[in-house]
């Protein structure tokens, strides 16, 4: 006997101790009782599986084949651009994980990832003691004729029950209320509901003869890929490696491999199409010029015949070699203002054009003012962030309309910028022509003829060096085209870890344990209720 001293009261332990020891069978039984039950669980409940997947994120390096003065430039604005993405550290890896994290984790992503593998359509077959989730391996499957998953919100629960003489019983409900019901021994069997015709048919999976009970979900698109979106968890390994983990968790190791391989191989697609785009915009834009160019080369090319036939020249170009000898760094100089002016000419005609709105604008074209050449990376990366929200945002976003905003005033920023260089490359070409008359006034004792030839033979070497120039980057851009590799490398393609994530044996071990106290504590205060109202009846 004990005894405990608390405000000059004494509690007996032993007569508590007699009072309950008759209740030790029924903690006995029910701890048995539960751990039997954990075991059963443990060994028949379907494990739930952590399927995982590495990609490496490449860097586009762009062509090795560029002239010096753009490729110096490219190299700057990158520099720029990645020292104000991450404050000028270069330890965090690549400039553009983030973005691509964001890509990886799109709901358009997830969306395709949905509808290529018919994830909106579930099933599960009735089995004891758990029901039996079927992946491609469904006795029954359901289709439609209509896009209803492009435009239903939620879900549709169907229960389909087929009996061993054929007979086939479907029952459509969405929340609390049912949408539509048929009986049927024919297959298909269409069911209709306000949302449109399901039809039912029968699959190789199929055991005739044999009573049939499961359950169908048919989910919508959008509501598919919020489900994805909350299973799927991407993010970056390291901050020092452009390494991307992708992980989920599934009761299916097929579809867990399935959903991430198939992420994985839209995403390459994806940025394919995108980087294709870039390429065919500038293919069209070289391609317009060089044809203009072209034409204008002929015609000087045919003024030059005429000239010869018009005056009976055969060799002028000896008897000037050593005039041209002479005014060789001249000509360069006139030649690159003319190039310059050109260029910066065919910027503002693009920048102007209403249908160019929210195009990229071509960089690598050989212009050489920084001022413009930064300023136009930054409008492209503007245009390419406005793609990006484009792609994880729904129409109507108040975001895309401020996006628009400002890269309207980038691009008028930029008109005025581009006219203000343009400006000064004309008064570069004044400038040049001022010193082409003085140079040309000390040859005046020269025949007419030979000054005339000069001046168009110019004409011709500015046209033929923009050209050959115009040609050489249309041949870049085209093994850019052909050189197209996908933007994730894989490092580990989807896996399945050995040990599942659930159930494990510790977890329900102790849950056992807890519940079995639990339930013999509620029985032992019911019964001692019941006792002490007896014994005041």
């Amino acid at each position: 006997m004990g005894a405990v001293d608390n405000n000059k009261e004494y509690v007996d332990i032993r007569k508590y101790y007699l009072r309950y020891k008759n209740y030790w069978p029924v903690i006995v039984i029910s701890f048995v009782v539960f751990c039997i039950l954990g075991f059963f669980y443990f060994h028949f409940a379907p494990p739930v599986l952590q399927v995982n997947a590495n990609i490496l994120i490449k860097e586009d390096e762009g062509i090795s084949g560029s002239t010096a003065s753009s490729s110096a430039a490219s190299a700057a604005a990158s520099q720029a651009m990645q020292n104000f993405a991450f404050g000028g550290s270069s330890s965090l890896g690549g400039n553009s994980v983030n973005d691509e994290l964001l890509l990886l984790s799109s709901y358009s992503l997830f969306r395709e990832v949905g509808r290529d593998l018919n994830l909106n359509v579930r099933y599960s077959v009735d089995d004891f003691p758990f029901d039996k989730d079927c992946y491609k391996n469904s006795p029954v499957k359901v289709y439609t004729v209509t896009p209803i998953a492009d435009n239903l919100a939620g879900l549709i629960k169907f229960r389909l029950k087929v009996s061993s003489g054929g007979r086939c019983s479907i029952t459509a409900k969405q929340g609390w209320k049912t949408i539509g019901s048929v009986s049927s021994t024919d297959f298909p069997v269409r069911l209709n509901t306000k949302y449109g015709p399901f039809y039912f048919d029968l699959t190789n999976y199929y055991k005739p003869k044999e009573s049939l009970s499961m359950d169908i979900l048919f989910l919508g698109y959008d509501f598919c890929a919020e489900l994805l979106q909350k299973q799927i968890t991407v993010d970056q390994v390291t901050k020092k490696a452009n390494v991307v983990s992708l992980t989920m968790e599934d009761k299916n190791r097929i579809r867990g491999k399935e959903i991430l391989n198939t992420l994985i191989s839209l995403y390459n697609e994806n940025g394919q199409v995108d980087k294709n785009g870039e390429t065919k915009l500038m293919d069209d834009f070289l391609g317009g010029r060089i044809n203009l160019l072209n034409a204008e080369l002929d015609s000087v090319e045919r003024n030059i015949e005429r000239y010869k036939k018009e005056n009976n020249l055969t060799d002028i170009d000896e008897e000037a070699k050593i005039i041209l000898d002479k005014s060789q760094d001249f000509k360069e100089k006139q030649i690159e203002a003319e190039s310059q002016y050109t260029v910066i000419e065919l910027v503002e005609e693009f920048l102007t054009k209403r249908e160019n709105r929210y195009s990229l604008v071509p960089l690598n074209i050989g212009l050489n003012d920084k001022t413009v050449l930064e300023g136009l990376q930054s409008y492209n990366e503007a245009l390419l962030d406005r793609i990006k929200l484009l792609m994880t945002t729904k129409p109507g976003n108040p975001a895309i309309d401020l996006t628009n905003k400002q890269i309207d005033a980038m691009r008028a920023n930029m008109i005025e910028t581009v006219r203000s260089i343009k400006s000064g490359l004309g008064r570069a070409r004044g400038d040049l022509a001022s010193q082409e008359n003085y140079f040309l006034s000390r040859i005046g004792n020269m025949p007419t003829q030979e000054r005339e030839f000069i001046s168009i033979k110019r004409q011709q070497m500015i046209k033929q060096e923009l050209f050959m120039f115009l040609l050489q980057k249309r041949e870049e851009n085209a093994l850019t085209q052909a050189l197209v590799k996908p933007k994730a490398k894989i490092v580990d393609a989807a896996y399945v870890l050995s040990d599942p994530i659930s159930p494990k044996l510790s977890v329900v071990l102790i849950l056992s344990v807890v519940l079995s106290f639990i339930i013999s504590l509620i029985y032992i205060i019911s019964a001692e209720c019941i006792k002490k109202k007896r014994s005041i009846n």
